[in-house]
């Protein structure tokens, strides 16, 4: 019953937040985090319709215990100290429900569902509408080669002709609309599918030239956003020296998972026998649909500072994924500098990476990489 009440609920208890979209019938209340500070970004985001409406998630690496959750825990802990008992009788106050009256109750859950059925069909409409958009706007886009997301990619030097071939998951728009730019833009768009190959959304990476010609991403707060769903779904970037869709590899094929798109055909220019996806967003690694059939489901790693909130947050994911029985490794680039010869300095390795990235590792040292073992591979 709380989680019907979402949309009078989340405003008031994270009163710094914003509707999106703004206009129209806004499908989700989104804020900072659970302190709910002015920042002008916003991780934490609260479902307002459809089948998990009153659910949130704070994408932006939370504190334990304030990753997601419904209505009831978002009352507990803005409003009670963490305290369920409290949080529950604040609820009862809130609905108009009086402990021990059976029919309080059930007038009160009767006002709820008077319009859930309503509501349901015409959010369906609208997720159905949003999903057909993200389709068409990479249905109707330009494949890769020779065009200005082509070069974007070599401006990272990812280079598709040396691989070989382009992803065929990325194309290009010259006309994206872009709400923080007010216009159109130039953007590369990116295949979100399921496990059955079904669409799901599409990434957009809005991209701009810059004054000696080449391209870049836009100077936008948001270059990189997702239209549709994403959740469960991932970007299919290189199929290395397997054919198919990843459902029908090979059993024991080892899947390489990055968090984006630069960071995995990095890996491709590297390894260009590997099967690598993007999980779009590092939260959503641990829902990621895979194959029972694969072998080690290997983490594309960034060198963030250790007890950072991101690394937090890929221990959180690595553990939903062997949950479910996968084998997880990770790699990251390297993070002592490349040359010093002998062993790796454990005091160098917690605080001097030579590399955030494997896009960074490609573009600052393309000769040495890969040239010498990638990281370290850990359970």
């Amino acid at each position: 019953m709380l989680n019907e009440r979402a949309r009078e609920l989340a405003p008031d208890l994270l009163p710094n937040g914003v509707f999106d979209p703004p206009t129209g019938s806004p499908t989700h209340w989104k804020t900072s985090n659970m302190d709910d500070v002015k920042s002008g970004s916003y991780s934490l985001t609260v479902d307002l319709t459809g089948k998990y409406v009153g659910h949130w998630h704070d994408f932006g690496g939370a504190r334990p215990g304030e990753e997601d959750g419904d209505m009831l825990d978002l009352i507990r802990i803005r409003r009670c100290g963490g305290n369920q008992v409290d949080a529950i009788g604040w609820a009862k106050d809130f609905l108009g429900i009086t402990n021990g009256d059976r029919s309080s109750f059930e007038r009160a859950r009767r006002a709820i569902e008077r319009d859930a059925s309503a509501r349901e069909a015409q959010h369906a409409a609208e997720i159905q509408k949003i999903r057909d958009g993200a389709r068409n706007m990479w249905l109707h886009a330009a494949v890769l080669p020779g065009t200005p997301a082509e070069l974007y990619l070599r401006g990272r030097s990812i280079d598709c002709r040396a691989l070989g071939r382009a992803p065929g998951a990325l194309r290009f728009r010259p006309d994206a609309t872009n709400k923080e730019a007010g216009s159109k833009l130039p953007c590369m768009v990116a295949a979100i599918v399921g496990l059955d190959g079904a669409h799901l959304g599409t990434h957009r990476t809005w991209i701009s030239q810059r004054p000696d010609g080449s391209w870049g991403k836009a100077l936008l707060a948001d270059p990189k956003l997702t239209l549709g769903a994403s959740k469960g779904g991932f970007i299919p970037l290189w199929r290395g020296d397997g054919a198919g869709k990843l459902a029908t590899i090979a059993p024991g094929t080892d899947i390489y998972v990055s968090e984006g798109i630069e960071d995995g055909l990095s890996v491709a220019m590297g390894m260009p026998d590997k099967r690598i996806i993007a999980a779009v967003s590092l939260s959503k690694v641990g829902s990621l649909q895979l194959p029972e059939q694969a072998g080690s489901i290997i983490i594309v790693g960034q060198n963030d500072p250790y007890g950072s909130k991101a690394v937090d947050a890929l221990e959180r994911e690595i553990g939903k994924l062997q949950a479910r029985g996968f084998k997880v490794r990770i790699i990251y680039p390297p993070r002592t500098p490349i040359g010093g010869g002998g062993a790796p300095d454990p005091a160098a390795f917690n605080t001097a990476p030579a590399f955030k990235d494997f896009n960074e590792w490609l573009c600052k040292d393309p000769d040495g990489f890969f040239g010498r073992k990638a990281g370290r591979a850990v359970a």
